[in-house]
């Protein structure tokens, strides 16, 4: 759907998306209806149709608010090691542990899947210093292979209530990159 800056517009985006977030912290993923979150927040089917075609619409704006953020983040560091672009990711996953919840509680992971490969092709692009020997083609397939990894470790760290700190994960992906 189209963006807008129109302020009016923006505060209903955000009440559908907090209406949404709302409802997922109480009803599983797959009961909850566009009525019900209209009726959560206190809009319109109409209003709600000229912001999102589905709930999975909704799970696409809260990803890429996600990874907005997290490029955000990844871009206010200067010259960062792997350790520090891992530390960072994780950190900032961790901090919206709700959206991780939501996917993996919601079993709508292979959603996410598709759409996060998508999003974390660019966003890797970030390590290509680090990986200067690698041809495109090697760096490509290397990229394949952290979205899938980085996907799993973080559905395996949330399972496991984040009991790991972001710098020791980062520690060990960097040392398992050397």
């Amino acid at each position: 759907m189209q963006e807008t800056a129109n302020p009016i517009a923006l505060r209903y985006r955000r009440m559908i998306l907090d209406a949404f977030a709302a409802l997922t912290r109480t009803t599983p993923y797959g009961e909850i209806t566009i009525l019900r979150i209209v009726q959560e927040a206190d809009v319109s089917r109409q209003t709600f149709y000229r912001h999102f075609r589905s709930k999975d619409e909704i799970l696409a704006a809260m990803l890429q608010r996600i990874a907005d953020g997290v490029t955000e983040r990844l871009q206010s560091l200067q010259q960062p090691t792997r350790r520090e672009i891992f530390a960072t990711y994780l950190s900032f996953w961790r901090e919206n542990a709700d959206f991780l919840r939501i996917v993996c509680e919601g079993h709508v992971e292979s959603w996410l899947i598709a759409r996060y490969g998508e999003i974390m092709r660019e966003k890797l692009d970030i390590l290509r210093p680090h990986f200067a020997a690698l041809s495109e083609r090697e760096f490509d397939l290397m990229k394949s292979f952290l979205i899938g990894g980085l996907y799993q470790l973080k559905a395996d760290w949330y399972a496991q209530g984040f009991e790991e700190e972001p710098d020791f994960l980062a520690a060990l992906l960097d040392k398992t990159l050397a």
